[in-house]
């Protein structure tokens, strides 16, 4: 499976839950996954690999990119994984697996 794979299940499973997920949220989630399903999986991989080409203070955000607007919007999702825990376990583990793919459980969030 490849990094695009991954990542388009996981905003697939997180968008199975549109009963809990507010209109906001739903919006971002799709138009994320339509923007990843443009690109191929080389270009995904390349655009999200971390790896800087410009120091810190000369890089600015892409903020149309997917992994920006994940960040953006994980602290709603998480709260939301959480307030539907045992209701919505599958929605859990998706967010659990967006924690991971974000490397939020590290304190990393790009800015």
């Amino acid at each position: 499976m490849t990094k695009k794979e991954y990542v388009l299940t996981v905003v697939d499973n997180l968008l199975k839950h549109q009963e809990i997920l507010p209109s906001e949220l739903q919006n971002v989630l799709q138009e994320v996954k339509n923007d990843i399903e443009h690109v191929s999986a080389d270009t995904f991989y390349l655009e999200t690999n971390m790896v800087m080409t410009e120091l810190p203070h000369e890089r600015k955000p892409n903020v149309d990119a997917p992994f920006f607007r994940l960040s953006e919007a994980y602290s709603d999702l998480k709260d939301l994984a959480e307030q539907n825990q045992d209701a919505h376990p599958e929605f859990f583990s998706a967010v659990t697996q967006l924690e991971g793919l974000l490397d939020a459980s590290k304190g990393y969030f790009p800015e």
